[in-house]
């Protein structure tokens, strides 16, 4: 759809009557640690390309919802923080303070003075030994020497925000109890965090539709989590959510959230007790299947694109037998299970619909959606490694950021000319 761009300030959301229907887009940003500055670059990339389509009134499309997990979620945390009008901060709900979020995300997240700059060379230098065959000694995150470290590193000038997800997220959102949800409500743009309760197992989100619920400002869904879903929970938007997103168990204790309802293996009855999570990659990498979860069939995306950084295959001739290369190998693989089957599954009904059309149940509140993969180059998803996931030097995160805003610019450029022959999902997730 066309918006009308007169009296709308540069880049903010435009909420008036248009002429022509635009595609409705999802993104999912799959995490992977520091690899995800890429999609910093590929999210940069596809905000400006909106900003710009939207003025020369060609086509353009509309971003209603982001989802990620771990780092992933912090990108999307960080594009729709920018984008959701904010009481406190008139910038917010545009596309520049998006980008200006995802840039102060990862500047901050970057190891940059000295007390950083040191701590991370040496855990890098770790890394390559133990993957070289070097046995270290390995501690739980739990131990009080891993609390008196961030302590200690604290001292010598390490930030809070390269220290802990609470100062990072602080720092990203500081205004975070200010979003104006009721005007948000009005031209909604949804962001889901995944995680996994320990103690349950349950998948839970972390999604803004579901305050928007609890505000009253959006209808709830028909059915009870707590007895229909019972291992898959929605949650409030939080930042201790999108901090559940990335934690990481063998670098973090669990993130805990307390006063949460969950169900019984008495049906109808809930308790309430402190949840712990860990990072998303354990359920799903990204949310996929909550992106559909809409209240009319309307809302649903017409496509989702997948910011994809474990990359689906692997080189053969670099197939590598040391027991750091197979875990990070494993890591690739289980971040692409639920992924791809999730993404399956929208392919399946897919097939149902154009076989059956959807005038009936159980298809009525289903539509035709499009999935799309946006991935680095086969060069760079078979070279990084498992102590490049954690390296936050800046040359590495610049590296990645350009190479995400470059193969995305060109792969938006490919998609607006080429329209419904532009290649999807499944074939695209592979190499040539």
């Amino acid at each position: 759809m066309r918006h009308n761009q007169r009296d709308v300030p540069s880049g903010r959301i435009n909420v008036s009557v248009q002429s022509v229907r635009r595609k409705k887009i999802a993104i999912a940003c799959q995490g992977g640690g520091t690899h995800v500055a890429f999609t910093w670059g590929a999210l940069t990339s596809i905000l400006r390309a909106k900003q710009r389509w939207d003025a020369d009134g060609g086509t353009s499309f509309d971003l209603v919802s982001l989802s990620g997990t771990s780092a992933g979620a912090l990108c999307a945390l960080a594009t729709w923080y920018g984008l959701a009008p904010n009481g406190s901060d008139p910038d917010c709900g545009t596309v520049d303070k998006a980008v200006e979020r995802l840039d102060h995300l990862w500047t901050v997240f970057a190891a940059t003075n000295p007390a950083e700059t040191l701590h991370n060379l040496a855990g890098q230098v770790l890394l390559r030994w133990k993957a070289a065959g070097v046995a270290l000694p390995e501690s739980s995150p739990y131990a009080a020497a891993g609390r008196l470290g961030l302590l200690g590193l604290g001292s010598v000038g390490a930030r809070p925000e390269y220290l802990g997800f609470q100062g990072l997220l602080a720092s990203l959102c500081p205004d975070f109890d200010s979003v104006d949800w009721k005007l948000l409500a009005q031209n909604n743009v949804r962001v889901i965090a995944g995680a996994i309760e320990v103690l349950s197992g349950n998948f839970e989100t972390f999604d803004s539709d579901k305050t928007l619920e609890e505000l009253g400002l959006k209808p709830p869904p028909e059915r009870d989590q707590y007895g229909a879903t019972r291992w898959r929970m929605r949650r409030a938007l939080s930042l201790d959510g999108v901090a559940a997103s990335g934690t990481l168990p063998e670098l973090l204790p669990a993130q805990p959230i307390e006063n949460l309802e969950f169900p019984t293996a008495d049906e109808g009855t809930t308790i309430r007790r402190t949840g712990y999570y860990w990072d998303g990659l354990y359920s799903q990498n990204p949310p996929v299947r909550d992106l559909l979860d809409t209240e009319t069939c309307d809302d649903k995306p017409d496509e989702i694109w997948v910011v994809r950084i474990n990359p689906q295959e692997y080189s053969p001739t670099s197939l590598r037998v040391g027991l750091e290369e197979i875990r990070d190998r494993e890591n690739d693989l289980a971040g692409n299970l639920s992924l791809n089957q999730e993404l399956d599954h929208i392919l399946t009904v897919n097939r149902w619909i154009d076989k059956y059309g959807n005038d009936a149940p159980p298809l009525t509140d289903r539509k035709t959606v499009v999935v799309r993969t946006i991935k680095m180059s086969r060069d760079s998803a078979w070279t990084l490694d498992h102590a490049s996931k954690l390296d936050r030097s800046p040359r590495h995160l610049a590296a990645l950021r350009a190479e995400g805003t470059e193969l995305t610019e060109r792969w938006l450029a490919d998609w607006r000319a080429a329209g419904d022959g532009f290649p999807r999902y499944p074939a695209d997730a592979r190499y040539t």
